[in-house]
């Protein structure tokens, strides 16, 4: 973005009174978010979009600043997303408000969004999964909300959506207190279609050349997103994100990057560690699996790689080590040390 188109943002948001945090322009939200959501420029360029709508003040007033549905398989990025949203407008990853749907499976436990209606116990204490400041933020810091694998709600509990996405509000089963989403920016995730693409994903390279040719991964998301939500909440989305699986190109990034930070905490005990690219490639061929995405990295990472490291400095004596080795030896990943601290 340019320094007028900079300046321009900043003069349209400042009459809105709606900020994207501390950040300058929608160009440094798509860097900030790029940098931490790896493999999903699509996605990142998703938030970009209705926050610099809402920035400049081209929203609706009456429903929440963004509603955004995210789908995809596990573990590529789409909470972390939300995570890194309200670290951005807010100033820190956990200052959201995260509604685990998996827990609102039965359809007793609408109550918990919406209290408990009058005459039962709980509605005069106006109780609700919802921490108002959250929720409603304040003029200059929006309110970042994440319903989280919306999908495993019982149908009230969706019901329930349908006005906070309609109207921008929630009044409480009481009938006396409203909540105010209008100020929020709404994020849903949702694990929908990944088992069917996981399915397309393990034919053979032929079928599955010929499938995509005639459906992709993201055809067979959306068709079981739509056969999943009634058209009436499908149609309050202002956008349906897919995020793509983790390939092997995204997963390397990762690892590298894991890595990197890892050597970088090491160093801060005054401790070289050299990781070599034969390491790197072994670590990226047992951590990599499609299926369950960017954990399983961590996973892996942390059971092939910082938990060696960490076996090494425990049992240094004398010293501690000046410089470590992670190399392959004999077909492991193995960690020596190469100066001090020897055992």
């Amino acid at each position: 973005m340019s320094g007028f188109a900079t300046q321009r943002f900043q003069e349209l948001s400042a009459g809105t009174g709606f900020r994207l945090g501390d950040l300058r322009s929608p160009e440094d939200l798509r860097t900030g978010l790029g940098g931490a959501i790896v493999g999903q420029p699509q996605a990142v360029d998703a938030v970009v979009r209705a926050l610099t709508i809402a920035a400049v003040g081209l929203r609706d007033p009456y429903r929440p600043i963004a509603s955004l549905l995210l789908v995809g398989p596990t573990g590529v990025g789409k909470t972390e997303l939300a995570r890194q949203v309200a670290r951005h407008v807010r100033g820190d990853v956990d200052s959201l408000c995260r509604i685990d749907m998996n827990s609102l499976a039965q359809e007793h436990y609408a109550a918990a969004l919406s209290g408990a209606p009058p005459g039962y116990a709980g509605s005069k204490e106006q109780f609700s999964l919802f921490d108002r400041d959250t929720v409603e933020g304040s003029a200059s810091r929006p309110g970042v909300v994440l319903f989280d694998e919306v999908e495993k709600a019982h149908p009230t509990v969706l019901r329930a959506l349908l006005q906070i996405l309609d109207t921008g509000r929630l009044r409480l089963a009481s009938g006396t207190t409203t909540i105010d989403f209008r100020n929020a920016i709404v994020l849903l995730t949702s694990n929908l279609g990944s088992r069917e693409v996981h399915d397309l994903q393990r034919q053979s390279v032929r079928r599955v050349a010929a499938a995509v040719r005639r459906r992709g991964p993201r055809d067979v998301v959306l068709d079981r997103v739509r056969s999943f939500f009634d058209p009436e909440l499908l149609n309050r989305f202002d956008e349906i994100v897919v995020f793509d699986s983790v390939d092997r190109g995204t997963a390397r990034t990762v690892v590298d990057r894991e890595i990197d930070r890892l050597i970088a905490t090491v160093a801060d005990r005054g401790i070289d560690c050299v990781v070599t690219e034969s390491a790197r490639d072994e670590l990226l061929r047992r951590a990599f699996d499609i299926r369950y995405g960017v954990r399983a990295l961590h996973r892996a990472l942390r059971v092939h790689l910082v938990a060696p490291i960490a076996a090494v400095l425990a049992d240094t004596r004398g010293d501690p080590p000046r410089r470590l080795l992670v190399d392959v030896v004999d077909g492991e990943v193995a960690v020596a040390v190469m100066g001090g601290g020897a055992s």
